[in-house]
């Protein structure tokens, strides 16, 4: 059971083959976005030279996957990471903190290609599906 990253999302709308390759061997079943990759896809769409055609891209990709939300369940496992972070002075962005606290809420893995953001979340498994 595996949470995409934006940035996983964002290889396959772009058609980046090794990574669209490991999608289709993993098929949508136990594959899951969450409310924020959501939210970050839309504004990216909204960037786009063709924003009504790369938002129409990004709902058709996303429309197989259950979406999880940034929801009360999240909130305590968001606190304890931004307090540990703090801690040890190893912070993370806003969103990726959201990302990896509904991941570990739901006791998924996170595929993303940004491995050492969150190389800093405690107990957070992290792969990615890009080769080399």
């Amino acid at each position: 059971m595996l949470l995409l990253d934006a940035n996983v999302c964002i290889d396959v709308l772009r058609g980046r083959a090794d990574v669209i390759a490991r999608l289709d061997e993993h098929g949508p079943a136990g594959l899951f976005l969450c409310t924020v990759v959501k939210a970050e896809l839309a504004y990216g769409a909204r960037l786009a030279s063709e924003p009504r055609r790369a938002a129409a891209l990004v709902d058709a990709f996303c429309e197989p996957f259950p979406s999880l939300p940034f929801d009360d369940a999240c909130i305590d496992a968001y606190a304890d990471l931004r307090a540990h972070q703090r801690a040890h002075g190893a912070t993370i962005g806003a969103n990726d903190l959201a990302i990896a606290s509904i991941a570990l809420t739901h006791d998924l893995g996170l595929v993303s290609d940004d491995r050492p953001a969150f190389a800093r979340v405690p107990g957070l498994t992290v792969t990615s599906w890009r080769e080399g």
